[in-house]
């Protein structure tokens, strides 16, 4: 979801550019504005860059533009690298390559097909002794771009719940989810998912379904009042709401004759998503509807353009339902649900 909404920013900042200024004066004075969306993942087998440059429209001109790949897309193969950096020392340089996605949804720009910068080389994770930076440089026709981003998260960054509880004793409680830290992350953010089988008619295929709950997004300043022990974080969620959010993610109480709904033994996964400094700032300021605009000038992640190039981390952990929550959901006899265990 992070990495969703931050790509819906930069391309509000592609229409603001592209759209927003219409003066014909403008053209005179007219620079290629070079746009990035990059985010580090340590965690990832490949992780992908994307380079494109915003442009000037007149009029009613800037959508039949935006799906020009040309209007966009610079030219051939730039040189785009990573310079890797331990404890502040440069130790690596890594070359990222072009490659053509073919499944972007169709929007205010070209699809299906993306052009991409990416690299298959595992990037490190920070321990006790060794902290990770990466600098990206990228060679453009008039300028350089740079910036610099700490790696977020190490092995320590994980789950520490094993169970997640929505009995109706709990009704009205707050009930604790716990997660370690990921280092140099400022903010994150906390989704449970509850996947199950659903089988239409008796001896027919079953087909997974998942619910996903949004529990919430925390930056540090309010999680520094929920550290424990100086150890792990602990937030809350009510188990009420789980109920409310499978009512709606169902369809409400309605029976359907011969629906059989399977519960395994670990159908709910806990999911934190971490955010580096430069990430949690450009959502904060873009959540406030600058969209990229700070204190009258253009707010930026990169020297030499606009967008973001930060880092982040997703740990995720399949927990079983404790308490009387399963005998609960299968009382529920309207949604069809029984405990099978397995996957």
């Amino acid at each position: 979801m992070m990495r969703r909404w931050v790509l819906e920013s930069v391309l509000a900042l592609l229409v603001c550019f592209a759209s927003c200024r219409k003066d014909v004066d403008l053209y005179a004075d007219y620079k290629t504005i070079p746009v990035v969306y990059g985010l580090l993942d340590a965690n990832l087998d490949t992780n992908y860059i994307k380079i494109t440059k915003a442009f000037y429209a007149l009029g009613d001109n800037a959508p039949q533009i935006a799906m020009n790949p040309d209007s966009s897309n610079y030219p051939g193969k730039l040189d785009v690298r990573l310079t890797e950096y331990c404890n502040g020392d440069s130790v690596r340089q890594i070359i990222l390559d072009t490659i053509t996605i073919g499944n972007k949804q169709p929007g205010n720009f070209y699809a299906p097909k993306q052009k991409l910068y990416y690299t298959a080389e595992p990037l490190c994770k920070n321990t006790r002794d060794k902290k990770y930076e990466y600098e990206l440089s990228i060679v453009l026709p008039d300028r350089v771009l740079v910036s610099k981003t700490a790696i977020v998260g190490s092995n320590g960054y994980k789950v520490k719940s094993l169970a997640a509880n929505f009995s109706q004793e709990y009704f009205g409680v707050n009930r604790p989810l716990e997660f370690y830290p990921a280092v140099n992350a400022t903010s994150y953010e906390v989704t449970m998912s509850f996947t199950f089988k659903e089988q239409r008619y008796p001896g027919g295929d079953s087909i997974p379904r998942t619910m996903h709950w949004h529990l919430g997004d925390y930056n540090n300043a309010f999680l520094y009042h929920h550290f424990i022990d100086d150890s792990y974080y602990r937030i809350f969620y009510r188990p009420e709401r789980f109920y409310a959010e499978l009512k709606e993610f169902l369809g409400g109480d309605t029976s359907v004759p011969g629906l059989t709904r399977m519960i395994g033994d670990y159908p709910i996964e806990i999911t934190v998503a971490a955010a580096g400094d430069e990430l949690t700032r450009y959502m904060e300021w873009n959540a406030l509807g600058y969209y990229g605009t700070v204190s009258g000038g253009d707010y930026s992640l990169i020297d030499g353009g606009t967008g973001v190039f930060s880092s982040r981390m997703t740990t995720s952990s399949k927990v079983r339902l404790a308490g009387t929550t399963v005998p609960e959901l299968v009382a529920h006899r309207t949604w069809g649900f029984k405990f099978t265990g397995g996957d």
